[in-house]
């Protein structure tokens, strides 16, 4: 929760829009919901992964927290990964099955990956991207805008 805190700190140290991506998930846990809620809250863009159990999005944190954008990932043939957690609280899927990516060891080092943390960064792009053309609205504003704009009916097994 501390490094919370630190994004709330350097985003209003900077009063520039901002966008926090959380590539992490775990059981239930009021105090990690409600300090990716109080981000929120601050205006501050969220958007997390869903997780990589095969199970409810909704039982995990910060996936359930209020007010963020919750990302699942989906395989190049337009389904749900298997891995990937599902549920009411997930807003979106993205790309998140065999995504090549950089890597450690050496600077053209790659490796190719799987998880929600590689879908959400995705969805990350696209918040910066809709800030970008449609101004620093609220997070509430940028995320049904970005429902809006999905594609629904394509994702299959969810």
């Amino acid at each position: 929760v501390s490094g919370l805190d630190w994004v709330a700190a350097s985003v209003a140290a900077s009063g520039r829009p901002s966008i926090a991506t959380l590539s992490l998930g775990g059981g239930a846990s009021t105090p990690l919901d409600n300090g990716v809620t109080s981000l929120v809250n601050k205006g501050i863009h969220v958007t997390v992964a869903a997780g990589n159990s095969n199970t409810d999005a909704g039982t995990t944190s910060p996936a359930r927290a209020a007010g963020v954008i919750t990302v699942g990932a989906s395989t190049i043939a337009d389904a749900r990964a298997s891995f990937s957690n599902y549920g009411a609280v997930v807003d979106v899927f993205a790309a998140g099955q065999n995504v090549i990516s950089s890597w450690i060891g050496s600077t053209t080092a790659t490796n190719n990956i799987s998880g929600t943390s590689m879908a959400t960064p995705h969805v990350a792009g696209l918040v910066a991207y809709l800030i970008g053309r449609n101004g620093n609205t609220s997070p509430a504003g940028i995320a049904t805008l970005l429902r809006a704009l999905s594609v629904k009916g394509i994702i299959s097994g969810i």
